[in-house]
C-alpha cells in the first residue's frame, strides 16, 4: 500500500475525499487528514507519504506552497492539487512545482481514480527500478572484492594478456580514474614471528587475518592504492598503484632515485600503520616497478642488486603452481598452460637441476590432481609423468616441448567432454572441513589440501553453495556447537576450545550472529537445559 495524505480547509470536503473513493483497491492507504498546508509541511519533517492530495487554496499555507516546498526540498512524494476554480495561472504554477495533476471541484470520481491509477503505476515502476538498482548495487558490492582478488593475482602471475580486459577491470575498481595509466610496483611484506603471532596474539581465525588485511588496505589513505596479490603463510605480496600527481613527477628524467625514495617512504608509512593496527612486526622488499599496470604483462625491472631472492622465488613459484592446479580443476587448460610457461621463464636463471626438480614437483602434483578429478585421463598420461626422463633434460626448450605434450592431451580430453564436474572439488572441500571441524580450519590450508589457490576455492565455494568459505565453515561449526551444548557437562568455554576457537568471546559472538542468542541463552531458551547467561 502507498501512503496518502489529504488536506482541505473544509471538513466536509476532506472527509468526502477520504470516503468517496475505495483507496485500498487503488493501492493507497489514507494515513492522515489535515486542514492546512502548514500542518503538512510540519508532518513532512518526521513522516514521508507517497502522495499528497491537497486543496490549492487554504486559509494559512496553500497547497501550492506545499507543492513548492516538496519541489525545492526534493522530497520523494508526489502532489495532486484540487481547486474550486479553473485558474490557468495556478495550474501552470502547480506544474512548475512538479504537481502530477490539477483536479477541479466538485471532484469527478472517475477522473480522480484515473489519476491515482496512473500515479500507482508510476510508483510501482519507481519501486521496481529502486529494487533492481539495490540488487545491482549489492551484486557489485559482492563482486568487486572477488574481482579484485582474482584480477591482481592473475595479472601479476602472467595469466592476463588482454589490455582491454585490464582497462575494463580497472574501470570497475576505480570508475573514471584511469588508474591503469598510473605508475605501480610490487612488494613483498613478511610478517616476523608469524607462528607466535598467530598462536599467541591474533585472537581470530587464520582466514580472518587475510580478510582484515584486505579490508584495511581498502580504506587505507595514502599516495598509493594497495591490493593483496596473494598471501602465503607469513608472506603477503601486494601491488601499489600511485594516486598522487606529485608522486608521479618524482620519476621523470633524472629524478628516478627520488621516486624510489618516495616509494620506499610510502611503504614504510603503510607498514607502520599495519603494525600499529595488527600488532605484529613486518618488513618489506620492493620487487619490481612498472610505468603502469599494463606493463606488468612484460618483464619488469628489479630494484636493488638484481639477484634472485631464493625464498621469494620459491614462494612465488609455489603460488603459481597452485594457480596451475586451480585452472586445471576448473577446466581452464589454456590458462594453466600459460602459467606453467611463466614458471619456466621464472626458472630460466636457475640451474638445470633446480629447474628440473621444480618441474617434477609440479607434475607430480598435477598427476595427483588429475587422478582425483579424472582417473582415466591420469592413467592415459602416466607415460608422460616419467620423472627420470624429466631429470635428464638439460635445455629449457626440451622441457617446454615435453610438458606441452601433457597439456595438449589434457586439452584434447576437455574438448571431447572427457573432463570432470567442478562440484566434486567443493564436495572434497566440504568433507575436509567436516573431518577437521575441531581445528581452526583455514581456507589456505584447505586449498593446499586440494592443491589449488585459496582465491579459486573461494570462488568455487561461492558459486556452488551461495556462501563464502568462512560462512560455510562457521555454519558447520555452529551446528556442531549446538550439538555439544546439548550435553550439560560442557560450558561455553569448553565448546569454544573443542571447536578450535582461541577465545570464548569470539566464539560467542559468532554463535550470536548465527542463532541470535548467546550460547548459554540458547541452551536455556531453546534447549531448555537451564544455566546462567553467557559465562564469558
Amino acid at each position: 500500500m502507498y501512503r496518502l495524505v489529504i488536506a482541505d480547509d473544509e471538513k466536509r470536503i476532506r472527509q468526502g475525499l477520504k470516503n468517496i473513493v475505495d483507496w485500498n483497491s487503488l493501492g493507497f492507504e489514507v494515513i492522515e487528514i489535515f486542514a492546512d498546508g502548514q500542518d503538512i509541511i510540519e508532518y513532512l519533517d518526521y513522516m514521508m507519504p507517497d502522495v499528497i492530495l491537497t486543496d490549492i487554496k487554504m486559509n494559512n499555507v496553500s497547497g501550492l506552497e506545499v507543492a513548492k516546498y516538496v519541489f525545492e526540498h526534493n522530497l520523494p512524494c508526489k502532489v495532486v492539487l484540487i481547486s474550486g476554480y479553473q485558474e490557468f495561472e495556478l495550474a501552470v504554477q502547480g506544474i512548475k512545482y512538479g504537481a502530477k495533476d490539477y483536479l477541479l471541484k466538485p471532484t469527478d470520481v472517475d477522473r480522480l481514480e484515473e489519476t491515482f491509477r496512473k500515479i500507482a503505476g508510476q510508483l510501482d515502476e519507481a519501486r521496481e527500478k529502486m529494487r533492481k538498482n539495490k540488487e545491482e548495487k549489492e551484486r557489485m558490492e559482492e563482486a568487486i572484492p572477488l574481482l579484485e582478488e582474482r584480477f591482481f593475482g592473475d595479472l601479476v602471475m602472467g595469466v592476463v594478456e588482454s589490455g582491454d580486459y585490464i582497462r575494463n577491470c580497472m574501470e570497475i575498481l576505480y570508475p573514471g580514474r584511469h588508474m591503469e595509466e598510473r605508475r605501480c610496483f610490487i612488494s613483498d611484506v613478511y610478517i616476523e614471528d608469524y607462528e607466535h603471532f598467530m598462536s599467541a596474539v591474533w585472537e581470530y581465525s587464520y582466514d580472518q587475518l587475510e580478510v582484515n588485511l584486505r579490508n584495511f588496505l581498502r580504506i587505507y589513505q595514502g599516495k598509493y592504492y594497495f591490493h593483496i596479490v596473494y598471501k602465503s603463510g607469513n608472506l603477503i605480496e601486494i601491488i601499489g598503484i600511485c594516486t598522487d600527481d606529485e608522486e608521479e613527477k618524482g620519476w621523470e628524467g633524472e629524478a628516478a632515485p627520488d621516486g624510489i625514495r618516495r616509494l620506499n617512504g610510502a611503504m614504510e608509512a603503510l607498514i607502520s600503520e599495519i603494525e600499529k593496527y595488527f600488532q605484529f612486526r613486518a618488513r618489506f622488499k620492493v620487487r619490481k616497478i612498472y610505468e603502469n599496470v599494463l606493463q606488468i604483462r612484460q618483464a619488469g625491472e628489479t630494484i636493488a642488486d638484481g639477484k634472485e631472492d631464493s625464498l621469494m622465488l620459491e614462494q612465488n613459484i609455489g603460488e603459481q603452481k597452485k594457480m596451475v592446479m586451480s585452472n586445471l580443476t576448473t577446466g581452464n587448460i589454456v590458462t594453466a598452460q600459460k602459467l606453467f610457461h611463466n614458471i619456466l621463464r621464472e626458472l630460466e636463471n636457475t640451474s638445470a637441476v633446480k629447474r628440473n626438480n621444480a618441474v617434477i614437483d609440479i607434475l607430480s602434483t598435477m598427476n595427483a590432481v588429475l587422478s582425483e578429478i579424472n582417473g582415466q585421463l591420469a592413467r592415459a598420461l602416466q607415460p608422460y609423468f616419467n620423472y627420470t626422463a624429466i631429470a635428464s633434460k638439460t635445455r629449457a626448450e626440451e622441457m617446454l616441448e615435453y610438458t606441452d605434450r601433457i597439456f595438449d592431451r589434457i586439452r584434447l580430453a576437455d574438448e571431447k567432454k572427457e573432463y570432470y564436474d567442478a562440484g566434486t572439488m567443493v564436495d572434497k572441500a566440504k568433507s575436509y572441513i567436516r573431518e577437521n571441524i575441531y581445528k581452526d580450519i583455514s581456507q589456505e590450508e584447505t586449498a593446499n589440501y586440494l592443491y589449488i589457490c585459496p582465491s579459486y576455492l573461494s570462488r568455487m565455494f561461492k558459486k556452488q553453495t551461495g556462501e563464502s568459505f568462512i560462512q560455510y565453515v562457521t555454519g558447520v561449526k555452529m551446528e556442531k556447537a549446538i550439538e555439544l551444548l546439548k550435553d550439560p557437562q560442557y560450558k561455553t568455554y569448553h565448546v569454544s576450545e573443542i571447536l578450535g576457537y582461541k577465545t570464548p568471546r569470539y566464539f560467542s559472538r559468532l554463535f550470536r550472529n548465527h542463532t541470535g542468542m548467546n550460547p548459554s541463552e540458547y541452551r536455556g531458551k531453546v534447549l531448555h537445559l537451564g544455566g546462567e547467561y553467557d559465562e564469558t
